[in-house]
Parts: C-alpha cells; structure tokens; sequence
C-alpha cells in the first residue's frame, strides 16, 4: 500500500512537470522564479509574480527605482524540472545531465530625468534590489546593491540603457545578467522638444514688431542675444542653428532652436500714444499701407482692428460740434444786424 502511494504521489508530480512544461507562461514563471514560480503555495502557480510583496518589484509601472526579473533567453530543461520536483534526473534513477553553470537573469529599472540632463548627460546613481535562487539552500535570497551609471548626452524619453554584467547574479561560474534601464525624460515648461529640435515662445513689442530690434534669448545652453527682423509678422519663426539638443551617435552635431515671435497688443494706452498710433495708422493709408475701399468697411483700418472705432466717433463729435459753433456764430451775425437796423433808425 505505501508503494501504492508513493507511486501516485510520483504520478502527480510528474504530471505537474508535464503541465509545466506544455504550458509557456509556466515556463516562464520557472525559468524566472525556480519552483517557486509554478508552486500554487508560493503564489506564482495562478500567473502572478511570487515576489510580489517585496517592495521594489513593481516593474515599469511602478514608482522610481524599481524593476523585475527578466525572462532569461535560455530554454529550461525538462530534467532540471524532474530534479526539482523528484530530487533527481527524470525521477527514475537517471544520471543528471553535465550541465554548464547558468547565467543571471536580466533585471529592468527605469530611471528620470530632466530635460536639460538628457540635453547634457549625467551620473545617476541606482539602488537595485532584487531576488535569486540559492541552489544550494534551496531559497529565495534578497540582494541589494548600488550601481552608478552614465547616460550619454542627447538621450530621449523611452529609450533603454543596457549595463552588460551588472543584472542578477548567477551560478558559481557562471556571469551576471545584465541590467535594462529604461529612461523617462520629464517634459519642461519652456523648452518643447521634437527629436534634436527645441522650440520656445518670445515675446516681442508692437514696436519691435514693426522697427525690429534685438531680444535676449534663453538656449540650452545659456542666453544669446537674437536679432528681430524689419516687420515681423504674427508666428514668425527664427531660427537659431546648432543650438538644439546633441546628436546621440554623432559627437560636435546638435539640432537647432526654433523661436516663436509673439506679438503683444498692449491693452491700455495713454492719450499721447493713442494719438501718435492714429497718425501713424493714417499715414499708412495715405501711403497706401492702411486698409481702405471696400474692405475697410467691413474690416476697419488696421488701428481700428486693434484699438476700436474710436476715432469715427471723436471725427463725428467734431463735426457736430462744428456745425452747433456755425450755426450760433449765424445766429449772433443776425442778431448784430437786428441791433444795426434799430440803430440806424
């Protein structure tokens, strides 16, 4: 009876190993994990990671720092399985094959940055924290360890940095693993990047606008001073060559600085200001600069555009008022004449 038993628990086990073997996710989970990974009394035989309650193991989606295990390249060996389960080749006498020492498993973090670091490179130093299989007490053990990087001038958000050597440790004899370090590079509120590129607003004076002039502005790479055109237009656009963010594989080459103009319209002005940009608006019509004929009707001078119709209404108060001033001076004539006629009478 107990041959019988020993005999069904043997049967068991080994159609545990068969499913496991048959089954890729469980694969996976093994050649990640050990037993542990695939035994449902660990909390990995449902799918789920068995290392789930250690802190820092959170993968991408979790917070800063942390990462997981990689699933290795290699292929697991349906006797290793046997071996596990049974303490033995193939669980029925057979001698082990003369396996090499395996390599670590890979381990992935990610890391943030600013912009102006990926723009200029940086040391950043990581703390990993992470599981092995310790074959010979046959437990999971907890390592930490600190490790500094170097990420490369020019760097954009999401892409890897491989560290050969620096992932999990593995059998005696046998290397690392390496580590995977995915960047996050976090958006800057005044410098937008696309590829090599950056693009930044300036604001500009209706006046410089206008007469041109020059402004200071801020580059990745400190202040410059920037000269502004003749009549610039609204969303214009210069260009600064070779102050963009440097070529990752290309050493001396950077992209360029696109500045956007924006004009400010003042809001208020003073009485004398408003006069001098009357005159000025009236010129340009008479030079043929302003706005006028039919579509002056509909849109206005180009003062008016931005200022009102102010001056419509001050040109018809004059009017009025001439016409009142007229009309009593006409008044007093005739009554000078009334005062004239009974005199001479």
């Amino acid at each position: 009876m107990q041959n019988d038993k020993n005999a069904a628990d043997k049967f068991k086990e080994a159609t545990e190993a068969y499913e496991v073997l048959s089954d890729d996710k469980q694969r996976q989970l093994y050649d990640s994990y050990g037993h542990a990974g695939v035994d449902p009394n660990f909390g990995g035989g449902q799918g789920g990671n068995p290392f789930e309650g250690f802190a820092g193991f959170s993968g991408f989606s979790g917070g800063d720092g942390s990462f997981h295990f990689s699933s290795s390249s290699q292929e697991i060996d349906p006797e290793e399985l046997f071996e596990a389960f049974f303490g033995m080749g193939g669980g029925n006498g057979r001698r082990n094959r003369n396996r090499g020492p395996r390599k670590g498993a890979d381990l992935q973090m990610h890391v943030r940055l600013t912009l102006q670091e990926a723009v200029n490179g940086v040391k950043k130093d990581l703390h990993l924290r992470y599981q092995i299989h310790n074959k010979k007490k046959n437990a999971m053990e907890v390592k930490e360890r600190d490790v500094t990087i170097d990420v490369p001038a020019g760097i954009d958000n999401g892409m890897n940095l491989r560290l050969t050597g620096q992932g999990a440790e593995g059998d005696p004899g046998a290397p690392r693993g390496n580590l995977i370090v995915q960047v996050l590079v976090d958006e800057d509120s005044y410098f937008q990047r696309d590829g090599m590129d950056v693009h930044t607003e300036c604001p500009i004076s209706l006046t410089q606008a206008v007469l041109g002039g020059t402004v200071d502005v801020r580059t990745l790479s400190g202040v410059v001073e920037m000269k502004i055109p003749k009549g610039a237009q609204v969303d214009s656009k210069l260009l600064l060559r070779g102050k963009g963010i440097p070529h990752l594989h290309t050493a001396g080459k950077k992209g360029n600085h696109i500045v956007h103009l924006k004009i400010e319209i003042p809001t208020k002005v003073s009485k004398r200001q408003e006069e001098l940009l009357r005159e000025f608006d009236e010129e340009m019509k008479h030079t043929g600069g302003g706005i006028f004929g039919r579509l002056a009707k509909k849109a206005g001078s180009a003062f008016e555009t931005i200022f009102g119709h102010h001056h419509d209404e001050d040109s018809k108060s004059k009017d009025e008022e001439g016409k009142k001033n007229a009309k009593n001076d006409a008044k007093d004539d005739d009554l000078d004449d009334d005062a004239e006629e009974k005199k001479t009478a």
